[in-house]
């Protein structure tokens, strides 16, 4: 299966509250790179009365997907992650067993795709979104959705993934390095053979390029958007995709 499709725009974010890293562009040009990015910097084009709801984990989601969407913009968002929101879920499980009262607010964004609502009233976002959990291959298999749609409807898509490290009382059940990542990745329809930033997204069942844990593999992605080779694959456990520019 191949599918030829434009990548316009990328963003990515690595790190933690205080440490984090923000780079975005377009394929082959890094635009703005800045370091030492807090949480309060993040999701700055969310309205406060949105932002103040978000913890790091929907701000550094909310950071990478703004710099991706456009002006009076209406994409479909593929919404990808392994854990989700693990931090509220985990609170709000302590306050079960301590038979406290639940918090309707982590109730309410412990919810796999609560922040694209979010964004969706935000941005008045109408176009439908999914949203993917994968385990280990959440990043493949939120590619193989963004890559369905867009060959389906014919309209923006953009892949949005993010993880950030397991709470202590989970962090020995994850093998994987433990790194917090958001990546965004935008993509359009392909109308010409000439259109610049144009890709061919090959699936394969198989791959001679090892796996890796999906925060390290998205950080790989955004290299290769950055200014990587002329192709990358991500490896997944039963499949994966090899994104290939074209010439």
């Amino acid at each position: 299966m191949a599918v030829q499709v434009s990548i316009t725009n990328w963003a990515f974010w690595c790190g933690s509250n205080d440490h984090a890293n923000l780079k975005y562009g377009t394929p082959g040009l890094l635009q703005s790179s800045k370091t030492g990015i807090g949480k309060a910097d993040l999701a700055s084009g969310l309205k406060p009365a949105w932002k103040r709801r978000l913890d790091l984990y929907g701000r550094a989601a909310a950071e990478v997907l703004a710099t991706t969407l456009r002006t009076d913009d209406n994409p479909y968002i593929v919404f990808a992650s392994r854990h989700g929101n693990i931090e509220r879920t985990v609170e709000l499980l302590h306050q079960v067993i301590t038979d406290e009262a639940l918090s309707p607010a982590d109730f309410g964004m412990s919810v796999h795709n609560a922040l694209v609502g979010i964004a969706s009233i935000n941005w008045s976002i109408t176009e439908s979104h999914t949203a993917v959990a994968a385990g280990p291959d959440s990043l493949v298999a939120g590619m193989t959705e963004a890559i369905c749609q867009i060959n389906d409807t014919n309209l923006p898509v953009i892949l949005c993934y993010i993880d950030l490290p397991l709470p202590d009382v989970y962090r020995l059940l994850e093998q994987d390095a433990q790194t917090g990542t958001a990546l965004a990745v935008r993509f359009e329809p392909l109308l010409n053979a000439s259109q610049a930033n144009s890709y061919t997204a090959e699936f394969g069942p198989t791959s001679k390029t090892p796996r890796v844990s999906a925060p390290l593999e998205a950080e790989r992605f955004a290299k290769f958007l950055e200014s990587g080779p002329s192709n990358h694959t991500l490896a997944g456990t039963n499949g994966c995709w090899t994104v290939s520019k074209n010439a």
